[in-house]
């Protein structure tokens, strides 16, 4: 899919499917390690306290940098409350393994209100043991559950607040729901991977190319270069040399014709003296409201 993105082969109607974003991007980050690339990402998360989800599996005592690898599970189904996007999965090393989800959105809102609020729902989702065990097949019996992580385009605040507003644990809510940017996504891509080591370095830079070509980076001010095929006559109207204003040029015209000459010379040459005062011949009610009419 990324390929096909970037060589132009996509049809445009796909290039809004957040499913297809979403798996372009984590299909190759599910293989970038935990040392590389992640840390800097879930700095990058926040909660409505301003404090990141890097800072939040501190608290929780483990080091996002010292585990061993990484699983993406894709859309797993949960039967009461729905189908999140992506179930990530920190293990490997002397830490307890970290699980967390991230729901992906492009140009869509979540959806539900109230007890039907998406990622409320998907909280729930992450706290059922018996669920998160089938979906990684493993039988942990402990875990550490930082929160869930909401991916849009775009500063979602609104959308976030509204979800802690109505979680059945307003205080819990606050902790564990954060926010992220796919901007985010392309900026540490672009930040990680000149250090990396292949395969990663390749994985991050098409990553970022990708991302870019999605126009999905942040803005950064207008592009002052000059197109290769402007030409010198075009160029010149927005490099023109900076000179005073040395007055108006006397130019000579041609002597205009009669009828054109009558335009400017009135016959009734005068004075104005104000308006004149009389009699109205019939003042209708309508007319009295416009003219003397309440402000």
């Amino acid at each position: 899919m990324i390929e096909a993105e970037l060589h132009g082969k996509v049809a445009s109607d796909l290039q809004d499917d957040e499913d297809l974003l979403t798996s372009a991007v984590f299909g190759l980050l599910q293989y970038v390690p935990p040392r590389i690339f992640w840390p800097i990402l879930l700095t990058r998360a926040k909660s409505s306290k301003g404090k990141s989800f890097l800072e939040r599996c501190e608290e929780l005592g483990v080091i996002i940098a010292e585990y061993e690898k990484v699983n993406v599970h894709f859309w797993p189904v949960h039967e009461e409350f729905g189908e999140p996007d992506l179930l990530i999965v920190f293990s490997g090393g002397s830490q307890l393994a970290l699980r967390f989800i991230i729901e992906a959105k492009l140009w869509a809102n979540k959806s539900g209100r109230g007890e039907q609020d998406q990622l409320n729902r998907y909280l729930a989702a992450m706290k059922d043991a018996e669920w998160l065990n089938r979906v990684t097949e493993t039988h942990l019996s402990s875990g550490l559950l930082p929160g869930l992580i909401y991916l849009t385009p775009r500063s979602a605040w609104l959308e976030l607040h509204d979800s802690i507003e109505h979680a059945p644990d307003y205080l819990a809510a606050q902790s564990e729901l954060f926010l992220l940017q796919w901007q985010d996504v392309l900026d540490v891509s672009q930040l990680c991977f000149p250090e990396a080591h292949e395969p990663q370095c390749t994985m991050l830079s098409k990553i970022a190319d990708f991302l870019e070509r999605r126009g999905l980076q942040y803005f950064r001010g207008f592009d002052h270069s000059v197109p290769d095929d402007f030409s010198e006559k075009e160029a010149s109207f927005y490099s023109a040399e900076a000179a005073w204003f040395s007055g108006f040029a006397e130019v000579v015209l041609e002597a205009p014709s009669p009828a054109e000459a009558s335009f400017y010379a009135s016959e009734r040459v005068g004075s104005f003296h104000g308006f004149a005062e009389g009699p109205v011949e019939k003042v209708e009610a309508t007319d009295v409201i416009f003219y003397g009419g309440k402000q």
